[in-house]
């Protein structure tokens, strides 16, 4: 306990550092110098202008324990990064008077830091405080030696209140990838040892696309062996194995136990015994799930995957989420719609997740935002995009069942995802000399 006489001296000490520290801090971010595009102001337009060279949030999400929480994790304490993770949070469409937490962590790995806020309502004023910096007094304890406040009012968001769609590409441009884009690209149903044609086409385009790539199963035909994978799939699909997020097919079941699949991909595989796993990218969380249900023990509700897939939502709630399997819930192909995989789809719904990734037959076909039971639900449905044109083969397409849009049956071509922060864009991009194609835009529930 420091005598009394000190303490007056301790507390004049401590208002100085502040005032200095305010004072810097002031002079830091006056007019004249605050540079082109720096958010730790007020500047409603220019946020918005220049929100993707600073975004760098690792998570935007609800928080599980109070849906009235939401919570932004950043790298570090970086003011941009927490200034650009705000606007980005903003555009979410959130309700009025969320609280927000922000998760920082400090540095050189000096533990987490966070500060709370109010999201007021939107189109009025962000107000935010958060502290970069801590001094040390001793018995006083700790007195914030560097506080950045943000005051930002933000105009509504350009992007539209629900999805789009359009299969003319022209009239929907991808964006360019940035700081608060990811892309995630790739097909099903890709090479055939009688024939590489095909997936030397898509491999062609892989070559000139950046991001993560997919491989939605029967990724090495006919049975998925690991010879046929180094003979079929490793000149074509293997050079990109190293970004890849490989799922598992029926194919690869023809050899037992999947095993040249998962000798091939190794750890990127997941469990041999399961098939199943999740991952994290740009803030999405992205389920791979195991369609051979009879392989690993059923898919139905109850079932050791079912209730991994359910437990993994709940444990890692994402703003934005989506599913990548083999066998589609809803197909106008050959083989159609597969029942099985309807307690796995309605877990979905369920989470809010914005779309699954499937191949099976090989098709392209996009459909309606659906419900649990198949229903076009535009509002929170989940869209799910059959993608069995990796080059295997062409199949037939059968009476469009309810909640298809669009088809087509004599294009090798690979789905490109951008994943955003809050939405996501889907680009159907064609084996060359093939014109169709199709795009559009979504938001995230």
């Amino acid at each position: 306990m420091p005598a009394a006489s000190h303490v007056p001296r301790r507390v004049a000490t401590a208002l100085v550092a502040i005032l200095l520290g305010l004072t810097s801090l002031l002079a830091r971010y006056s007019p004249e110098n605050r540079p082109a595009c720096h958010v730790p102001y007020t500047a409603a337009e220019s946020a918005l202008t220049c929100v993707g060279k600073y975004t760098k949030a690792t998570r935007i999400g609800p928080v599980a324990s109070s849906k009235e929480t939401w919570a932004i994790e950043v790298v570090s304490k970086d003011t941009d990064a927490i200034a650009g993770s705000l606007v980005a949070l903003w555009r979410l469409r959130m309700r009025v008077s969320h609280q927000v937490t922000i998760f920082a962590r400090g540095p050189e790995g000096g533990g987490v830091g966070y500060d709370r806020g109010v999201l007021l309502a939107r189109d009025q004023t962000l107000q935010f405080g958060v502290c970069v910096s801590w001094e040390s007094f001793g018995n006083l304890g700790e007195v914030c030696g560097d506080e950045v406040r943000f005051s930002l009012t933000v105009p509504a968001s350009p992007r539209s209140s629900g999805p789009s769609a359009s299969t003319d590409h022209r009239a929907s441009p991808t964006p360019t990838e940035g700081p608060t884009e990811a892309v995630l690209v790739g097909a099903g149903d890709i090479a055939s040892c009688s024939n590489l044609k095909g997936s030397a086409a898509t491999a062609a385009i892989l070559d000139h696309t950046a991001g993560t790539i997919f491989a939605a199963g029967d990724n090495a035909y006919p049975s998925g062996s690991v010879e046929q994978y180094q003979a079929c799939y490793d000149p074509t699909w293997g050079r990109f194995k190293a970004r890849t997020k490989p799922a598992v097919g029926n194919h690869e079941y023809l050899t037992p136990h999947a095993s040249g699949y998962f000798d091939y991909f190794g750890a990127a595989a997941g469990d041999p015994s399961r098939g199943y796993y999740a991952f994290d990218l740009n803030g999405w969380r992205i389920y791979v799930m195991n369609s051979s249900c009879s392989e690993v023990g059923g898919c139905q509700q109850g079932s050791r995957q079912e209730v991994w897939l359910r437990r993994d939502i709940n444990a890692h709630p994402a703003f934005c989420s989506m599913a990548i399997w083999h066998h589609p819930r809803f197909s106008s192909g050959l083989t159609g719609s597969d029942a099985e995989m309807q307690d796995m789809w309605a877990d979905l719904y369920a989470a809010g997740a914005e779309m699954l990734v499937v191949g099976h037959d090989h098709i392209y076909e996009r459909f309606a935002p659906l419900d649990a039971a198949g229903r076009v639900d535009r509002k929170r449905g989940v869209r799910e995009f059959v993608v069995g044109t990796g080059g295997g083969s062409h199949e037939a397409i059968e009476t469009p069942v309810p909640g298809s849009e669009v088809r087509n049956n004599n294009t090798y071509g690979v789905l490109k995802l951008t994943l955003q922060l809050d939405g996501f864009r889907w680009d159907f991009v064609p084996e060359q000399g093939k014109t169709f194609t199709d795009g559009g835009e979504g938001v995230c529930h």
